[in-house]
């Protein structure tokens, strides 16, 4: 496998390898993680906050201790994709394997999540995240396999990261519509109209498996943990993309974990947030291409920074004009949700690192890669949380009466990510002062 991490600015990028059938039915295989990540950070926090089985102050600790869980259960599963279950579609077997176990806590979450005691809910959040591991890092490490160049792996993971959007607006129309027609709705039946379109993803996810090329994985001796940890904290470009994903991961985690109460306290728009969600997912649907091509043509990193000011931006503009009514606020969230992009860039750079890895280490560790990414996600999305709920806390915001700390929750839903992003944006400068060369072909 040929392959540089970066490609030089503006040159002309480089035919595709893979066929668009290919390309098509990968992207399809996303569908039920994709979906199942924006309920953590959106709606479970604030729904589980308003259950009042659970103090809200706890919340954050709740999200903090299943991550917890994360760092050690996450680098597991990576390493047994890559070391066990070899030959022609060992991914496919990972992915269906996790998929019932998935379901069926997902339809405990929606259902009682919000009235069970600390301990049982932590016990199901944990399984859910571990079998939404499994399937994420399969489906993850498959594309790595798959890629042959800088380009391919734009591609791949742009129609991807474009498939996740769209998947996301038909979820996000759910709860959107059952507002919308059910006016008084409360929390928990938006978040289970959102839940039920996994029925319909999970089947188009189950067919698309079936049509993605099989890749071998081989199962290759272990290299000890202590040579592992040491190959990646010597190799300064994977380090830094781990960094930005976490960054990245904690400026959208903060976006995402408030913007209900932000809806509701800021704008004055409870009873429309679905729809204010929904916007945003349009924008980032009909954005995804544009930035793909971009980061073909410019380069992953650069694109990432254009993309991390253009957010910022927006949510600045915001503390010197606040958004009036329905119309501003979804133009203002449609235009957010074209800069939710990050993970395209920080997955195509991580499998243009890959082959680089390899040679270094001796051995492909993809999957084992790909779940430290993951990770970091989490990390970021739930040290995010923590901290929003930790600091509501500390400046007496109350989910009942947003209203009397609302001029605080603004500054914490606009500086907290983008302090994030610009420290991402010094990450990402670092990066392309450590330039990989061309890998040989494996």
């Amino acid at each position: 496998m040929a392959t540089t991490a970066l490609s030089p600015a503006g040159a002309p990028p480089e035919p595709s390898a893979l066929r668009p059938r290919t390309i098509a039915a990968y992207a399809a295989t996303a569908g039920p993680t994709a979906m199942l990540a924006l309920p953590f950070s959106v709606y479970l926090p604030p729904y589980i906050a308003e259950g009042g089985a659970i103090p809200v102050a706890l919340v954050g600790l709740l999200f903090s201790l299943t991550t917890v869980w994360d760092g050690v259960v996450d680098p597991l599963i990576g390493t047994m994709i890559d070391r066990f279950r070899p030959g022609m579609g060992a991914h496919r077997r990972w992915m269906l394997g996790a998929l019932a176990p998935l379901s069926l806590l997902l339809a405990v979450i929606v259902t009682v999540g919000d009235t069970l005691p600390f301990a049982a809910l932590f016990l199901v959040m944990v399984l859910f995240y571990s079998s939404f591991s499994l399937y994420e890092v399969a489906q993850l490490s498959w594309g790595a396999a798959l890629v042959k160049g800088p380009a391919d792996s734009a591609l791949l993971y742009g129609a991807r990261d474009w498939f996740t959007k769209v998947a996301l607006i038909v979820a996000f129309a759910a709860p959107a519509a059952a507002q919308l027609f059910m006016p008084g709705i409360d929390l928990q039946g938006r978040i289970m109209a959102y839940a039920a379109i996994f029925l319909v993803l999970a089947p188009v996810a189950l067919i698309a498996i079936t049509r993605v090329p099989p890749r071998a994985v081989v199962a290759e001796p272990g290299i000890g943990w202590r040579h592992e940890i040491g190959a990646s904290l010597s190799f300064p470009p994977l380090m830094l993309l781990l960094g930005v994903q976490f960054l990245n991961s904690f400026a959208f985690g903060s976006l995402t974990s408030l913007f209900v109460f932000f809806a509701a306290a800021v704008l004055d728009l409870d009873s429309r947030s679905a729809l204010l969600l929904f916007a945003s997912f349009i924008g980032g649907a009909i954005a995804s291409p544009v930035w793909t091509l971009l980061a073909r043509r410019f380069g992953k990193p650069p694109m990432m920074m254009a993309m991390a000011l253009l957010i910022s931006s927006l949510l600045l503009a915001t503390l010197a004009q606040e958004p009036q009514g329905f119309g501003q606020a979804a133009v203002f969230s449609l235009m957010l949700g074209t800069g939710f992009v990050g993970l395209l860039f920080t997955y195509s750079m991580l499998a243009d690192l890959i082959p680089h890895d390899a040679e270094r280490c001796g051995r492909n560790r993809s999957a084992f890669l790909f779940a430290m990414l993951n990770l970091m996600a989490k990390f970021g999305v739930a040290a995010a949380i923590a901290v929003s709920y930790a600091l509501l806390d500390i400046v007496g915001f109350d989910p009942k009466n947003g209203a009397a700390a609302a001029r605080e929750l603004h500054l914490l839903f606009v500086l907290q990510p983008t302090a994030s992003w610009m420290a991402m944006i010094g990450l990402l400068v670092l990066m392309l002062r450590h330039p990989v060369r061309p890998a040989p072909s494996l």
